[in-house]
């Protein structure tokens, strides 16, 4: 009889130390359960901030051609791709630590956190990031010229004008632009309200060497003739003006950023002469952006 009590008193205390280890498991993985749920939270904030960046980015694609750089928007594309993506580790690192946890803790609960840590909204963020990629190049592909020359619609002008008094957008710049195929990558900036000595009188208009793919195989500093020329849409006479570049000005050595200083026409015409004129119709302007080629060796 003794013996069986004996046998039995081990038993129930080995039975004791189970549960009680059985209750320090749980424990731990409540705690872990409600550590997840914290971080999966802050995690999900997190990307809801992003599709709401991303969607105002969006909105911008559209005046993408006259608001910015395609290097700038390229740039913060890449921080909303880089950053969904870290979360989208991070919620799938979450997911697989959670569904460790789970296993100690009712069906419910698993079946709760698994419906918390739902990926479809954050792949469809993903998909949002590739699409608004794609319409970037694809309006790169359409603005791209090689052969020197591009013709630049700024539409809006009034717009434009009333942005550029009142401090809001100051300049605008066009897509950019090859000097043949595999040679400089430039673009056009206008300050529609004037700039320097066209400050508050005139549209200026200036030219910028932007840092592009080929610059190795460039001769530097740039040394070709640009000439703007505003189009008068009533076929009367066009307005334009033109320099040389400064071999010694940083304009236009090899960029080390993205674009350099830009350099050309602060005067290139007033606004008296813009109203008076043809050439502003349907509130919209062309400046053709011309490129002397000659010397230029076309890789």
């Amino acid at each position: 009889m003794n013996q069986t009590i004996n046998t039995l008193t081990e038993e129930k205390r080995a039975l004791e130390t189970q549960l009680d280890n059985q209750r320090e498991v749980l424990a731990a993985a409540v705690r872990d359960m409600h550590a997840l749920q914290t971080r999966v939270a802050n995690a999900e904030r997190i990307l809801s901030e992003h599709k709401k960046d991303l969607s105002n980015f969006r909105q911008q694609l559209g005046s993408l051609r006259d608001t910015a750089t395609f290097e700038q928007f390229s740039a913060q594309m890449e921080e909303f791709r880089v950053a969904i993506q870290e979360h989208e580790v991070q919620l799938v690192t979450l997911k697989r630590e959670a569904m460790k946890v789970v296993d100690h803790r009712p069906s419910a609960a698993s079946g709760n956190s698994e419906a918390r840590m739902d990926r479809h909204e954050h792949q469809l963020a993903l998909h949002d990031v590739n699409l608004a990629e794609q319409d970037i190049k694809i309006q790169m592909l359409e603005a791209t010229s090689y052969d020197g020359m591009y013709i630049w619609k700024i539409d809006a002008w009034p717009k434009r004008l009333q942005e550029a008094k009142s401090g809001r957008t100051p300049s605008i710049y066009s897509p950019p632009f090859y000097v043949g195929r595999f040679g400089y990558k430039v673009c056009a900036r206008a300050y529609p309200n004037g700039d320097g000595m066209g400050k508050s009188t005139h549209l200026s208009v200036f030219f910028v060497i932007m840092r592009g793919e080929y610059d190795a195989l460039l001769p530097w500093p740039f040394h070709h003739k640009v000439t703007f020329r505003l189009l008068d849409q009533e076929g009367q006479v066009d307005v334009t003006d033109s320099f040389r570049p400064d071999p010694n000005s940083s304009s236009f050595k090899r960029p080390t950023s993205d674009m350099n200083i830009a350099s050309g026409c602060p005067t290139f015409i007033s606004h008296n002469t813009l109203r008076t004129r043809g050439y502003v119709r349907g509130d919209t302007l062309f400046i053709k952006i011309t490129v002397d080629t000659g010397g230029i060796q076309v890789y």
